[in-house]
């Protein structure tokens, strides 16, 4: 389970609210032979919140709370693939954020880049990552739990796996 700072998605709608210029979002027209979009009735909360999010990205593409909250929601989907795509890119603009670099170890855990993943746990550490509890039940690493590689860095920082 990655790890996100901040309580979303109040916070952010809050802030969303406030840092609005209040120019409407509107949607793509739908052109014959699309399906047109789900609305909010025919939505669950997640799909929400995820559409909600690349709204807002949409107008403001570099709104870190934004990535965060949107790569959380596509990891807790599954959607493993995107979800990596939006930890790189935050990573990016955050390049030290010791949560953007946990966050992105698991993403490329769940993608089968153990070594990848390894490297970036070891950065979220260096950068001052210290949940060792969540790290070391986190179902997203489980895949690197048995490498050595992984077994070296807890020890490096006293904990055995």
């Amino acid at each position: 389970m990655r790890w996100l700072s901040i309580g979303l998605p109040q916070k952010l709608l809050q802030s969303a609210m406030s840092a609005s210029d209040e120019t409407p979002v509107h949607r793509k027209p739908v052109r014959r032979g699309e399906s047109a979009p789900r609305w909010f009735g025919e939505m669950g909360q997640a799909e929400f919140e995820v559409d909600f999010y690349e709204q807002v990205l949409a107008r403001h593409p570099n709104y870190v709370i934004v990535l965060r909250a949107l790569g959380e929601q596509l990891a807790r989907k599954g959607m493993y693939a995107r979800s990596l795509e939006i930890d790189r890119r935050l990573v990016s603009l955050v390049p030290h954020d010791c949560v953007a670099r946990y966050n992105l170890a698991c993403s490329l855990a769940m993608q089968g880049a153990p070594r990848q993943a390894i490297e970036e746990l070891s950065r979220a550490i260096e950068y001052g990552y210290d949940d060792f509890g969540h790290l070391e039940v986190d179902p997203d690493l489980e895949s690197l739990r048995k490498l050595p590689a992984y077994q070296e860095l807890m020890r490096q920082h006293g904990l055995e796996s």
